[in-house]
């Protein structure tokens, strides 16, 4: 049986109520910039109203995690959007990046990326191998160092294997200037579902 993912993009600047628990609301306020809080408990309170009434954890490194369940949510918010990604059995990442004016592309994927990848001086694949590493590291509950090293390029987006863990990969459709991908633990084929 093939696993669905649901994905959802939240656009931070649509009006909300916030319904945050109150680890979220300490973590919110000790956010610096307004625009950042406000983010922030835009994504999070889209995470409450689509599994709402839900126990939370959240991993060593961050990753939320329900309680008393299967089911499987990982969440990635960059600029005035956020993703999350909901699976039910296998560990999931989702991550989205906006494509940064003025970042040296060439230089980040040289200082960060395998030597396969280091040539890259196009700010769209750039943007797209990187969220398809942190998706990776996402599902893991890992730390985003420990995944740069991962090679991930190439179309369709390969397997790959990270802690002995194989992960397979898939592109995200985007709003404009963004990239997005989640990837899922095991080798086994899956299907999105975007809301």
């Amino acid at each position: 049986m093939t696993t669905l993912v649901d994905v959802w993009l939240v656009d931070a600047r649509e009006p909300f109520d916030e319904c945050l628990n109150p680890d979220e609301r300490r973590r919110r306020d000790g956010l610096r910039l307004a625009d950042d809080r406000r983010r922030f408990a835009s994504a999070h309170s889209a995470l409450h109203r689509i599994l709402p009434g839900r126990t939370w954890t959240r991993g060593p490194n961050g990753k939320p995690h329900l309680v008393g369940t299967t089911l499987q949510v990982n969440l990635s918010h960059a600029g005035e959007w956020a993703a999350i990604a909901l699976t039910d059995g296998r560990p999931v990442g989702v991550d989205l990046q906006d494509l940064v004016a003025g970042l040296d592309y060439a230089a980040m994927a040289r200082r960060f990326f395998p030597p396969v990848e280091a040539d890259i001086t196009e700010s769209g694949t750039f943007a797209q191998l990187w969220a398809r590493k942190e998706a990776v590291v996402k599902a893991a509950g890992d730390r985003l160092t420990r995944g740069l090293l991962l090679p991930v390029a190439g179309d369709p987006p390969p397997r790959v294997t990270h802690d002995g863990v194989i992960y397979t990969l898939a592109d995200l459709e985007a709003p404009a200037g963004f990239r997005a991908a989640v990837a899922l633990a095991g080798p086994e084929p899956f299907v999105i579902r975007t809301h």
